[in-house]
């Protein structure tokens, strides 16, 4: 009986990691992955601190796509459809998160006005400059890699772009009264970032080198400043900050990658 127990709670286990997973899958990108029937509230919370597993799943897909377009491209031409994979997978959901965080940031020190903002799904002058310079820094970066360390750079950024995302939230206020916050409650919040964290770990070990070393540090070093400025700014996070925090730690982690040794 207790190995029959211990079995129906390791198949019940797995059940819910798949789940989240899962419901992972199905906000960072348009696949049609989320379950038909409304999730448990833990599996929610929990789905946060797999985000990295989606994105270095994507990223992984990325670089296949990559070696099978090397059969016909250059880098540069390359580069830019890699970019727009990347954008259309993810259903650009970093970038219109990058545009309202940068537009609400043109707002100073108006708190008020800048949550009004985030609010708005308008895209205004400061975000529209945010995401031009964001594609192109993305795109020029990746162009100037070849070989073994740009499908390590095509693999690493997404997934250390949604480690940023968990390292940034934990631990911080949540800015809206309720729904996406379950995640930052004290019980989930440290426990994402762990999880986030051994699975950003693991992904970087078939590709470790000093360019990945470097990735690593540059996203870890673009959380730290989010986590930072958003305390200071607005005194917490809401998912369009968490984003754009994201998205930053995507192009410092690809950026990062490119820089000359």
């Amino acid at each position: 009986m207790d190995a029959d127990g211990d079995d129906s709670g390791g198949r019940r286990l797995l059940a819910s990691y798949v789940m989240r997973l899962r419901l992972a899958a199905s906000f960072l990108t348009i696949m049609p992955l989320g379950p038909r029937t409304p999730a448990l509230p833990d599996d929610v919370a929990g789905s946060f601190g797999l985000f990295p597993l989606v994105g270095f799943i994507v990223g992984a897909a990325l670089a296949l796509e990559d070696a099978v377009l090397a059969l016909l491209f250059g880098s540069m031409i390359r580069s830019g459809l890699i970019v727009l994979t990347l954008v259309i997978v993810t259903g650009a959901l970093h970038l219109d998160a990058l545009a309202d965080t940068a537009d609400a940031m043109g707002a100073g020190v108006d708190r008020d006005r800048a949550l009004e903002i985030l609010r708005d799904s308008s895209v205004g002058v400061f975000g529209a400059i945010a995401v031009a310079l964001w594609l192109g820094l993305e795109w020029s970066a990746l162009a100037t890699l070849d070989g073994p360390a740009r499908t390590a750079a095509i693999y690493l950024a997404p997934g250390l772009g949604r480690w940023a995302m968990v390292a940034t939230a934990a631990g911080l206020d949540y800015l809206r009264a309720a729904g996406a916050g379950s995640f930052l409650k004290p019980q989930w919040s440290w426990f994402n970032l762990r999880v986030a964290s051994a699975i950003a770990v693991i992904a970087i070990i078939p590709v470790f080198s000093s360019r990945a070393r470097m990735a690593g540090a540059a996203a870890i070093g673009a959380a730290l400043a989010a986590r930072w400025f958003y305390r200071r700014w607005l005194g917490g996070v809401t998912g369009d900050l968490l984003g754009a925090a994201g998205a930053v730690a995507e192009l410092a982690a690809m950026l990062a990658m490119a820089a000359r040794r």
